[in-house]
């Protein structure tokens, strides 16, 4: 669990983040302290500092017979948070337009590209097809590049209660996926600003589409 340029307390909270986003611990599940301090080995006295942070966060909620439990996050909080979520990130991605480096963006289209070929081979031979779609990296690269940390900081946070529900990937999203984050991707590259935005809402609205239609609000 120990990174060298973390503390302890600091490693402790990303560990317990890591078993509640990852549903390694369930909604609802209640948090034993201690239990928890042996499994990542580590004194209690981190441990209670990371459940009280994410108690504050309002990952983990405190029941009226004092246990500690995992949050569930509803259908209504989640599609409050992909609707923030879309305002935020385009914005970031509108920023990000003049600052991202030029030869990160190259690199991520490239690999973009072989992703999307390997996936479509995949399909045309009948075979599951890797969820390479290198999401995460790109979205990462957006904030990082927004130029504004507070906004980074909220998107961070949104993004940390959205894992919280805990989806999977619908798998008919790789190929749209793909291409989606090309389009973004080469807007950045062509440091236009409002292509880059409006990539961003597109690939949102579609993620949010998606999520509709699994949960049955929305025909297949």
């Amino acid at each position: 669990m120990r990174r060298p340029t973390e503390s302890v307390s600091e490693q402790t909270y990303q560990a317990l983040l890591e078993l509640v986003t990852t549903r390694q611990i369930e909604p609802g599940d209640v948090i034993e302290e201690r239990r928890l301090a042996e499994r990542f080995e580590v004194s209690r006295t981190p441990m209670r500092a990371a459940i009280s942070r994410l108690l504050g966060e309002g990952v983990l909620q405190q029941l009226s017979n004092g246990a500690i439990v995992v949050r569930e996050v509803g259908l209504t909080e989640y599609l409050e948070l992909l609707a923030i979520r879309l305002l935020l990130e385009s914005e970031a991605a509108s920023l990000a337009a003049a600052r991202a480096p030029l030869p990160v963006l190259a690199k991520i289209e490239q690999r973009l590209e072989a992703a999307l070929a390997e996936v479509l081979a995949a399909e045309a031979e009948g075979e599951p097809a890797a969820d390479r779609q290198l999401d995460d990296e790109i979205h990462e690269v957006v904030v990082a590049y927004c130029g504004n940390q507070s906004l980074a900081k909220f998107i961070a946070e949104i993004h940390k209660r959205i894992r919280m529900r805990g989806l999977e990937r619908a798998p008919e999203r790789l190929v749209p996926a793909c291409h989606e984050h090309l389009a973004l991707v080469r807007a950045l590259l062509a440091r236009d600003a409002a292509a880059a935005r409006q990539a961003m809402v597109d690939h949102l609205e579609n993620v949010r589409s998606s999520y509709l239609r699994l949960a049955g609000i929305l025909p297949r």
